[in-house]
């Protein structure tokens, strides 16, 4: 306590302000009945702290009661949970990034804009004006298919996707037989190819399901060559993975719920769906790697990649009344007191002070209620 213009007052508790680096920003959310408030961040702390005292040195309380001056404003005595919340850096980015290597030898006529999906049985780029076609399958294509070559379970795939596309007359095995070479031959025809019955490699993609195209690696009209990467592909899903600092680790439990905040602001709900090993990040900072699987990922349709902030919550005080911390004023003799406004009459009563969340603060005492308005200054 220090005195100043002969007037005795106190210095506001001080708050534990998380690294900057480390905690992006804090917030406050919920409802006005139920209301679960959040830890401030850095540059609100010293503004609302600022404020307080300029407001607690302007306006001290008096020991009089329905004679006090009435505030500038006035808020309410909530109940709720104080709550902290935890930001943790992250991104939100399309899962099974690859890219797809061309193996034929000519001029690129066509290839297929980002964002673009292609399906199994579908054109995925152009050479020479014949395109090369995605087909399903778990295997890479590394070989040329025709009548007499080794048995192998990239025939198999082959000829599933024959059959699903709807060229049939063949069992689906191993064996590329006559009647596999017959189907070739009407795939061909009906995609503008040479109908030989032979598909050189490079013909066809394989991959296990649809793909996202993100980027184009050619341009019409570019010559391209084998092992030449011509496109950069995704799948559909999203993935979404952020850096919690390791001081918050408690937090980072699979199974735990967690939002993600978009640029923005709009949020969606989650699950952490998997956590790393504690690893020092760019900045030098230990972080623990988190992944969140989301509820809806209808806000990143269009979206391939970007920055995003994963949003935990600390409760730090269950069901507890609390008031603005600027409401507080010293009171005489040390502490701090509220002006209690009911019906235009002000009456100053000195409170306990409990956990302190988003600007706001735990406080009990005589006339302390649910409801019960208290006087701000006007910020």
């Amino acid at each position: 306590m220090t005195e100043q213009d002969g007037q005795s007052t106190d210095q506001l508790p001080s708050l534990s302000v998380p690294d900057a680096a480390a905690h992006p920003r804090r917030r406050r959310y919920g409802g006005r009945r139920r209301a679960a408030f959040v830890v401030i961040a850095l540059g609100a702390v010293a503004a609302t702290a600022a404020t307080g005292m300029a407001y607690m040195r302007q306006s001290p309380p008096a020991p009089t009661t329905a004679g006090d001056r009435l505030p500038a404003e006035t808020r309410d005595i909530v109940r709720g949970d104080l709550v902290s919340e935890v930001h943790a850096a992250g991104a939100v980015q399309l899962s099974g990034g690859r890219d797809i290597k061309n193996h034929l030898t000519g001029i690129v006529t066509w290839t297929p804009k980002a964002n673009a999906a292609v399906n199994p049985g579908e054109r995925l780029y152009a050479v020479d004006n014949r395109p090369v076609f995605l087909l399903r399958g778990s295997l890479p294509a590394w070989r040329e298919f025709k009548k007499g070559m080794a048995d192998g379970d990239d025939v198999r795939m082959l000829e599933q996707n024959l059959a699903e596309l709807g060229y049939t007359g063949f069992t689906v095995d191993e064996e590329f037989s006559e009647k596999t070479e017959a189907a070739v031959k009407r795939w061909q025809k009906n995609n503008g190819l040479e109908t030989t019955g032979t598909i050189e490699l490079g013909r066809v993609v394989y991959a296990t399901g649809g793909l996202r195209v993100a980027s184009a690696a050619v341009r019409v009209g570019d010559p391209i060559a084998p092992a030449q990467n011509v496109l950069r592909v995704t799948g559909f899903d999203h993935s979404v993975s952020a850096d919690v600092p390791a001081k918050e680790q408690d937090l980072a439990v699979q199974g735990a719920k967690a939002e993600v905040e978009l640029l923005n602001g709009k949020r969606v709900k989650g699950t952490i769906s998997s956590v790393g090993t504690e690893k020092m990040n760019a900045d030098g900072k230990k972080v623990v790697p988190i992944a969140i699987r989301m509820e809806s990922t209808r806000l990143f349709d269009n979206t391939q990649s970007t920055d995003i902030v994963v949003v935990l919550r600390r409760i730090e005080a269950e069901d507890v009344l609390s008031v603005p911390v600027i409401a507080l004023l010293p009171a005489d003799g040390g502490g701090y007191a509220v002006q209690l406004v009911n019906d235009g009459a002000v009456k100053t009563v000195e409170v306990k002070t409990g956990a302190f969340a988003d600007g706001h603060v735990e406080v009990s005492g005589a006339g302390i209620e649910e409801g019960a308005r208290v006087g701000v200054p006007t910020l």
